[in-house]
């Protein structure tokens, strides 16, 4: 089964990237863990969306993290792409507006949020959910952001919003969110000690970068691949690399953490063919490292 094959390859075949080799733990402590899916780029009724549906489903992973662009088409409404989502019984604990959208307030009560903007504390981390996309607050949420991040005592903070910091590929600059990245990225630079990861959609590809030394996963090919090029444009704030990217097919990730043991690995799945492709990355401890399996 597809759950057994997925699963077996979070305790097996780790291999660091750098000189570095270390032990999968988690499997023997599993009640401290916690897990959510990384799902960016997703807000289409379509073929290949519903394959993920069924995956994620076959797996039993109900709990979602939404990195934005929830809804490419308006005409076909919120109700009509997520309501078969929500009747299999997956959860939207935490989801991020992206620039594809029906309407900021829309999105909001139809996802039951808390606002544009909000943190959520699961099992000891703090997850901090920003809108990228709107404008006209930017400048408010980077103050309540830097007071958030100055505040926080957990272990573990996730910085969840649609648009990456960087500029990763010729359709999209940071600068088109100019007033919110310039904000957003300082604080990156100023907080980078107590940010364990950040997670973006936007791209339509599955990657991690590190800016600096901050991890900054991408899940946003759920319908659609680009391919992740290097070089990427040269940044003035950060040295930026790629850790992995897929070069191709349609992706969903796992993310898995432990705030008790400061373990946070990510999983990624190609669902659109079999053999079935994986990655496992393990962002933290640090250094960060990859499995053999990452191809």
């Amino acid at each position: 089964m597809l759950v057994k094959y997925f699963l077996s390859l979070q305790v097996l075949f780790i291999f660091a990237i750098a000189a570095h080799s270390f032990e999968a733990t988690y499997a023997k402590t599993a009640d401290s863990w916690k897990s959510f899916i990384l799902l960016g780029d997703a807000g289409v009724k379509n073929n290949t969306t519903r394959l993920l549906k069924q995956s994620l489903a076959v797996n039993n992973f109900k709990e979602i993290i939404s990195l934005g662009d929830n809804l490419y088409r308006p005409f076909q409404s919120y109700q009509y792409v997520w309501n078969d989502w929500k009747n299999e019984g997956f959860q939207f604990p935490l989801v991020a507006i992206g620039n594809h959208n029906s309407g900021y307030d829309a999105e909001v009560n139809y996802f039951q949020l808390p606002g544009e903007y909000y943190s959520k504390e699961f099992n000891g981390a703090l997850f901090v959910i920003l809108n990228s996309d709107n404008k006209l607050n930017a400048d408010i949420q980077v103050k309540w952001l830097d007071q958030i991040l100055l505040n926080a005592k957990q272990k573990m903070i996730f910085l969840i919003y649609h648009h990456p910091s960087v500029t990763l590929n010729p359709y999209h600059a940071w600068e088109d969110r100019l007033r919110f990245q310039i904000g957003v990225r300082s604080l990156i630079k100023k907080h980078a000690s107590k940010i364990t990861a950040l997670f973006n959609g936007h791209e339509h590809s599955t990657a991690i970068y590190l800016l600096d030394n901050v991890p900054m996963v991408i899940s946003g090919a759920s319908f659609e691949q680009f391919k992740p090029v290097l070089p990427i444009s040269s940044d003035p704030l950060f040295k930026v690399s790629l850790g992995w990217g897929a070069k191709e097919g349609f992706w969903w990730s796992k993310l898995d953490f432990n705030s008790e043991t400061n373990e946070v690995w990510i999983h990624y799945l190609r669902f659109d063919r079999q053999p079935f492709e994986t990655c496992t990355i393990r962002i933290s401890p640090k250094p960060i490292s990859r499995g053999r399996n990452c191809q």
